[in-house]
C-alpha cells in the first residue's frame, strides 16, 4: 500500500512537472530580445551604481563597459566599503580615464548586508534621480542604458526595469553548471512567473533601473539592510508601492571566472535558501521543476515500460528547454555542448533543493550567515 501511494505521488509530481515544463517552453518562446517601442521624449540622466567587493575576474573590462555608453547624460559611481579593497586601483584607473566616473567609499553599516550599505552610500552621492544598479561581474555593450531607459519611460506606471542574464563562455565545470542553471532553470522560472502572475514583483541583481525618490518612499535601502536577497527586495518594495516591475528585453552578460565545483555548490545552496526565505510557498512548488530527477526516481523505484517512457519524455523536455533557451538568449553555438551535462546538473540541483530544507546557514563573500524565517540574515 505504501509503495502504491509513493508511486502515485511521484506520478502526480511528474505530471505537474510536465505541465510546468510546457508552460516554461511557451514562456521562453514568447520572450523577445531587441527594442520595445521607445518613448518620444528626451532620455533622463542616470546614475549608474556599481557596488564592488574584491577583484572579480575581468573586473576592469566589466566596469569599463558601463563607462562607454551611447547615452546623453550619465555618471558611474563605483562603491567600496573600505579603501583597502584590492579592486580600488582598477576603479581609480577608470576614474582617471573617464571624468564622469567617481569612487565612493562607504563607512556606515546599515545592517548585515554589506552590499546594501555600499549601495546606500552610492545612492547618497548620486547626482541624478534615476539609479541603475548592477552587480560587479556584469558586462554590457554601449546600448545598455539607452535600452533600459527607453523601456522605463515608455511604459506608464513603471517603477523598475530589470534584466535577465547569461553566462556564455563558462571556463570550468562549476561555471558550466552555473550557466546551465541560469539558462534552463532560473531564467525560465522568471518568465513563467511573469506569465502566470501577470508581471513580476521582484528585481534581479544583474540590472535594476528605478527612481531614487520612489524607492525611498517605499522604505529605501535601510528597509532591506538585513535581507540577503537585496535585489528581490528592491523590486518587491517598489512593486508593493503600486509601481510596475518590467522585465527588459536586454540580456546582461555574466563574465564568470573559474569558480570550481564546490563554489558552484555553495552558490546554489545560498540561492536556494535565499529563495526559500523570500518566497516560501513558491519555493516548495518549485520542486516540480525537478521533473527529470523525479522521473529517474520513478524509474529506479518502479521499473517498467511506463516509467521508461516518462523518463525519456522528461529528458526530451529538458533538452528542448535548453535548445529554446539557447535560441532566445543569444548564446553562442559552443554553448550547446554544455547540454551534455544537463542530466547531471539536474540531479545535482534536485539534491541542492532537498538539502536546502535542512538548514539556514549560507556562505557569502567569505562570511557565514544564518537566514532567518522572514528573509533577513544574521552574521555568525
Amino acid at each position: 500500500m505504501a509503495a502504491l501511494i509513493i508511486k502515485y505521488l511521484l506520478l502526480i509530481i511528474i505530471a505537474a512537472g510536465f505541465f510546468y515544463s510546457v508552460i516554461s517552453i511557451i514562456a521562453l518562446l514568447g520572450f523577445r530580445t531587441g527594442k520595445r517601442k521607445s518613448s518620444s521624449g528626451p532620455l533622463p540622466p542616470i546614475s549608474v551604481l556599481k557596488p564592488v567587493k574584491g577583484l572579480d575576474h575581468a573586473l576592469k573590462e566589466d566596469l569599463e563597459g558601463f563607462c562607454t555608453q551611447d547615452y546623453p547624460e550619465y555618471e558611474v559611481l563605483i562603491g567600496f566599503m573600505g579603501r583597502n579593497d584590492p579592486a580600488v586601483p582598477v576603479a581609480e584607473e577608470l576614474a582617471r580615464k573617464y571624468p564622469y566616473v567617481k569612487l565612493v567609499f562607504g563607512s556606515e553599516e546599515l545592517g548585515a548586508n554589506e552590499k546594501v550599505s555600499n549601495l546606500y552610500s552610492l545612492s547618497r552621492d548620486a547626482k541624478y534621480g534615476l539609479l541603475a544598479v548592477s552587480d560587479s561581474d556584469m558586462r554590457v555593450d554601449g546600448n545598455y542604458l539607452k535600452t533600459i531607459a527607453e523601456e522605463y519611460t515608455s511604459e506608464p506606471g513603471t517603477g523598475l526595469v530589470t534584466c535577465l542574464y547569461r553566462i556564455s563562455d563558462p571556463p570550468d565545470l562549476g561555471s558550466a553548471f552555473e550557466s546551465l542553471s541560469i539558462g534552463v532553470d532560473f531564467a525560465p522560472s522568471v518568465l513563467v512567473a511573469k506569465k502566470l502572475e501577470n508581471g513580476i514583483s521582484f528585481g534581479l541583481g544583474a540590472s535594476m533601473l528605478f527612481s531614487k525618490s520612489q524607492f525611498e518612499e517605499a522604505g529605501g535601502f535601510p528597509a532591506i539592510a538585513d535581507h540577503i536577497a537585496d535585489d528581490y527586495q528592491i523590486g518587491n518594495l517598489i512593486w508593493k508601492n503600486g509601481r510596475r516591475v518590467v522585465l527588459s528585453t536586454y540580456i546582461m552578460d555574466d563574465i564568470a571566472g573559474r569558480s570550481g565545483f564546490l563554489s558552484h555548490l555553495r552558490h546554489q545552496l545560498r540561492w536556494a535558501r535565499t529563495y526559500r526565505a523570500s518566497r516560501p510557498k513558491g519555493y516548495l512548488g518549485y520542486g516540480i521543476t525537478h521533473v527529470f530527477s523525479f522521473a529517474m526516481l520513478l524509474l529506479v523505484l518502479f521499473p517498467g515500460s511506463l516509467s521508461i517512457f516518462i523518463f525519456f519524455a522528461a529528458l526530451f523536455l529538458r533538452f528542448l528547454t535548453g535548445l529554446i533557451a539557447f535560441s532566445r538568449f543569444g548564446l553562442p553555438a559552443r554553448w550547446l555542448r554544455l547540454l551534455a551535462l544537463l542530466p547531471f546538473k539536474d540531479v545535482l540541483s534536485f539534491l541542492v533543493w532537498v538539502s536546502s530544507f535542512s538548514g539556514r546557514k549560507v556562505r557569502w563573500r567569505n562570511a557565514d550567515f544564518i537566514i532567518l524565517p522572514d528573509g533577513r540574515m544574521k552574521k555568525i
